[in-house]
């Protein structure tokens, strides 16, 4: 039942037009007090952080080394189907770029090569 409401409040919030998804909440909240059933209140909700949760870790994202390498980054992540609104500075890259969506990796940093040689000199 929790899933049901979780779905109904997502499928809201997916619409543009915010006036239509305050009303879908407000009459969600008023059918659970009729049907005595507002504890299930703070599970909806945790249930709704998990799905932006879930969300957040799924979206597309571009990290780069230095922030002077953040357009070519973007563009050249967009030329690979991955396509990210801005990019994230990562300083353990060293140089170049990775950017993910939907478990798709691209890396075009320096840190994987550098690991390599480091593993193969300690072993």
């Amino acid at each position: 039942m929790i899933d049901d409401y979780t779905r109904l409040l997502e499928a809201t919030a997916e619409l543009e037009d915010k006036a239509a998804s305050d009303a879908a909440i407000t009459k969600l909240i008023l059918h659970l007090k009729s049907a005595g059933r507002m504890k299930m209140l703070p599970a909806i909700a945790r249930e709704l952080r998990k799905v932006a949760a879930r969300r957040h870790a799924l979206r597309p994202f571009v990290e780069v080394a230095h922030k002077k390498e953040e357009e070519a980054a973007l563009r050249a992540a967009a030329l690979a189907g991955i396509i990210a609104r801005h990019a994230v500075v990562n300083h353990s890259l060293i140089h170049g770029w990775r950017a993910r969506s939907a478990g798709k990796l691209i890396d075009h940093s320096a840190k994987r090569a550098l690991l390599a040689i480091y593993q193969k000199v300690t072993i």
